[in-house]
């Protein structure tokens, strides 16, 4: 599954608004924000931890609730999408 970081692009550094990826090395797809949600100066955002109550539970706030596609078919999706950006034609049809 595709997971998300937030960091800030600063001179050819990525200083990271959350923890970062456990990773050493990987392809990535980079989403430039407007100007205004990327300030140099800008706090890390925190985020609250879920509540005790959802302990457990396998929603996370800010996932979606309802759908009407399986988690297969969003990894499909997703698959289309990269080979569509890797200019693969077959992808488009």
């Amino acid at each position: 599954m595709l997971k998300s970081y937030e960091a800030i692009y600063d001179r050819g550094q990525f200083r990271w608004l959350g923890p970062p990826p456990d990773i050493e090395q990987a392809r990535v797809i980079v989403t430039v924000l407007p100007p205004q949600q990327t300030i140099a100066h800008e706090k890390p955002i925190s985020r609250p931890l879920p509540s005790d109550k959802i302990k457990g539970s396998t929603r996370i706030p800010g996932d979606i609730v309802a759908s009407p596609y399986s988690e297969k078919e969003w990894e499909a999706m997703f698959e289309r999408t990269a080979r569509q950006l890797e200019g693969d034609p077959e992808a488009f049809k």
